[in-house]
């Protein structure tokens, strides 16, 4: 996930590097146009993205047609996306970090990544075992 996969799924390339951006981004809500493009660019992804959201993989289409996402539907995705951008962080190649994303890791109890991302305390685990793994941490 590159800046260019940030900006090509309607988002400012800098928003993981400014918190004041982020919330701005949360508050105002995420366009629908973002998560079509998000599961359009991230497939695999779809099943956890409708998780997060609340939704079903047959509904989502309806997320599409939103001007904005509420609050938390904004948070949960942009929270998403911070995860693979973070693993993207990592290689600095798409099918790598999604790779990465769905490999069994022994510091998150031999589970995939893409498994904990349907709820904020897995995310945030996974984004603790990425950034040890970018400080050459990992067990």
């Amino acid at each position: 996930m590159s800046h260019s996969f940030i900006t090509d799924v309607g988002l400012k390339n800098n928003i993981f590097d400014d918190q004041y951006l982020l919330l701005e981004t949360i508050t105002a809500g995420v366009a629908g146009k973002v998560v079509e493009s998000v599961v359009k660019t991230l497939p695999t992804q779809r099943a956890i993205i409708c998780s997060a959201l609340g939704t079903t993989s047959g509904n989502l289409h309806r997320l599409y047609k939103r001007k904005a996402l509420d609050k938390h539907q904004s948070e949960e995705m942009l929270d998403i996306l911070s995860v693979f951008n973070a693993a993207f962080s990592l290689y600095e190649d798409r099918e790598l970090a999604q790779e990465l994303l769905n490999t069994p890791l022994p510091a998150l109890n031999n589970k995939k990544p893409s498994e904990l991302l349907d709820t904020f305390t897995g995310r945030r685990m996974v984004k603790e075992t990425l950034n040890k793994m970018a400080w050459g941490e990992f067990s």
